[in-house]
């Protein structure tokens, strides 16, 4: 081919080597969670330019879809006060990877993408307008995704004089001499996460008064929430966000009394671990909390999950991740998935924006890769044969792997998060086991085991079997309750009523046991035989953390749900049982026939105490 004939062929075809209209559409995909977090990316601009009020409406029309008449969103806007921009700047704004922060690590911006990628994310225009001097005095431009498609937009539109239009200033109610207002339209409703003006602001500000807590805690900034319907002016929403502290330790008023006045969590513990890179030093701190015993009490009777505030704990489940006080993520990685106790614990971890590569920040600031990915993987996966700890650190680094400025921080949050578990066990002691179901009676598990007890004693009768606990004996019981399983006064005196009332053989009871070995224990306690399960053992979560906690409500679970835990529960008896299995192995040939007839007379009761009846079946 002569070189005419490329020149020919290049007149033909268009060897940019991304196309506008194809860049756009990727663009479009790049990975916002939803509609809220789109938002946040403008809000970052605001509070990045000093606003100390940020406005979002969302205004709804009637419309006739598949030939009914129903309300949908029809614009969202954001505008603030902060200061401005001028004509230079509003243009590189605009641009893919461009602005004026790029490289900045002093606040909250950096990447150039915020403002266009988060608005074609969810609508087909966007619009700006920005003022220094006056809101009459205003510069505006626009991306219209219809003209870059139609090939008619390939540059940002230079800024032009245009005053901020009429309804925008009617909304707000701080639009002062400086400022900058974003307006979506022609909204993607397959994009959209919600399609009404008041849904879109209740789950924005759930996302965003957790995003920015610490800036509207501070009073740094409002972020003001506003819907209305276009057609009759008709107010939806009008209010300012409320914090949303994934840490409980604040009072919140989005929660039900007492926790409205007073934190529903309480501070454990925070610590600094520093990370040095690139020649410097940079501290990231860790913070720690769990649930008062206040959870348990205000819940009553009512498993404390079942509460309002209960359920708002499960919407804050994770590790929450700041980059320079902005949350960027809750990281659910870092919990138990099918435990629904991991709501009553919470973490925290801050780092400086310096910090970027390390954490793995993505561009929409949704995301800390490298951070999450150690939330699930263990120093040992990381290292070659024959390393220490110290030696894969070493490697890691100097092969630039992020990973190893992480395990240090990853390995500490992991060994602090297990604490906070313990603790929370402690507080569930005894809100399973023998527990009433009714004011006077047992669980059934409890009845059918002390029925089987009873009809075991014909056959083969205890010493002191008919004879019922003295008070003596009770006291020493509760003695051992609150003072050795750390039960609390009202669930000891509880489990000695029913032990009185019932006339009990037999209860269950939990207990943390010195190491995690036992996997129970049985105590004589006069004739009360206590069955005591070692909440550090790992069988006792296997077994007892899938479905038998104290904070769930099973009705709402779905039937995946139920059959994962199911399983789990399942496969955690054979790994016990196969673990008898070694042990008879390893007796010798002499214990091993002992044992074996140990196995073949507790299979025996336990046949017989199985044995289903009216209060107890299988």
């Amino acid at each position: 081919m002569t070189n005419s004939d490329n020149l020919e062929q290049r007149g033909l075809f268009d060897a940019q080597i991304i196309p506008p209209s194809l860049a756009i559409t990727a663009m479009r995909d790049s990975g916002y969670k939803n509609t809220a977090y789109a938002l946040a990316e403008l809000i970052d601009n605001a509070v990045q330019a000093g606003a100390s009020m940020i406005e979002v409406f969302c205004i709804e029309k009637r419309e006739h879809v598949h030939k009914r008449e129903r309300s949908r969103l029809w614009k969202i806007a954001v505008l603030d006060n902060g200061t401005g921009m001028d004509l230079q700047t509003l243009w590189m704004a605009l641009q893919f990877g461009n602005g004026t922060r790029l490289g900045d690590r002093t606040g909250i911006g950096r990447f150039g993408m915020g403002l266009p990628n988060a608005s074609i994310s969810q609508a087909r225009r966007v619009d700006v307008w920005t003022w220094q001097n006056g809101p009459d005095n205003a510069i505006t431009s626009y991306i219209d995704l219809s003209q870059v498609e139609s090939g008619d937009m390939d540059t940002i539109p230079e800024p032009e004089h245009d005053s901020v239009p009429e309804p925008w200033r009617e909304f707000s109610e701080d639009i002062g001499p400086h400022g900058t207002l974003v307006v979506w339209s022609d909204l993607d409703f397959e994009r959209l996460t919600w399609k009404r003006a008041e849904r879109a602001l209740l789950r924005t500000e759930e996302i965003v008064g957790r995003v920015y807590r610490n800036f509207i805690a501070d009073d740094a900034v409002k972020i003001r929430l506003h819907a209305m319907e276009e057609d009759n002016n008709n107010v939806l929403i009008d209010r300012e966000t409320k914090i949303n502290d994934p840490l409980y330790l604040v009072p919140l008023m989005s929660l039900p009394t007492p926790f409205n006045e007073r934190p529903m969590f309480e501070d454990v513990f925070s610590e600094t671990h520093e990370i040095e890179y690139k020649g410097r030093v940079y501290p990231v701190v860790t913070r720690y909390s769990i649930a008062t015993e206040d959870t348990i009490s205000e819940a009553g009777t009512v498993d404390r999950g079942k509460t309002k505030y209960g359920k708002h704990a499960a919407s804050n489940i994770g590790v929450s991740v700041l980059r320079a006080r902005r949350e960027i993520m809750l990281d659910h990685g870092w919990c138990i998935g099918y435990d629904p106790r991991e709501r009553w614990w919470g973490a925290e971890v801050e780092f400086p924006p310096q910090l970027d590569e390390v954490f793995g920040v993505t561009n929409n600031k949704q995301a800390a890769t490298h951070f999450a990915e150690l939330a699930t993987m263990e120093w040992e996966e990381l290292a070659e044969e024959g390393e220490q700890f110290i030696d894969a650190v070493n490697r890691l680094k100097e092969e630039g792997d992020p990973r190893g400025w992480l395990l240090g921080l990853s390995n500490g949050i992991k060994r602090n998060i297990i604490q906070l578990r313990e603790s929370i066990k402690a507080q569930g002691a005894g809100r399973r086991s023998s527990r009433r179901t009714r004011h006077d009676e047992a669980d059934d598990v409890t009845k059918a085991v002390n029925e089987g007890w009873r009809e075991r004693s014909k056959e083969r009768p205890l010493e002191d079997d008919k004879k019922s606990p003295t008070e003596s004996d009770l006291d020493d019981i509760k003695t051992d309750l609150t003072k050795n399983k750390k039960y609390s006064e009202a669930d000891a005196e509880e489990l000695i009523s029913l032990i009185r009332d019932a006339d009990l053989k037999v209860v269950f009871l939990e207990a943390d046991f010195p190491d995690p070995f036992h996997l129970f224990n049985v105590e004589m306690k006069g004739n009360v035989t206590e069955i005591i399960f070692n909440r550090k053992h790992p069988a006792f979560d296997d077994i007892f953390g899938t479905i038998a906690t104290t904070d769930e409500d099973v009705s709402e679970f779905t039937k995946q749900e139920i059959l994962e835990r199911l399983t789990r529960a399942v496969n955690a008896g054979k790994i016990i049982f196969a673990a008898w299995g070694r042990y008879e192995r390893e007796a010798g040939i002499e214990r091993a026939k002992a044992l074996q007839k140990v196995r073949f007379d507790w299979g025996q009761i336990a046949a017989k105490f199985l044995e289903p009846d009216d209060s107890f079946s299988l």
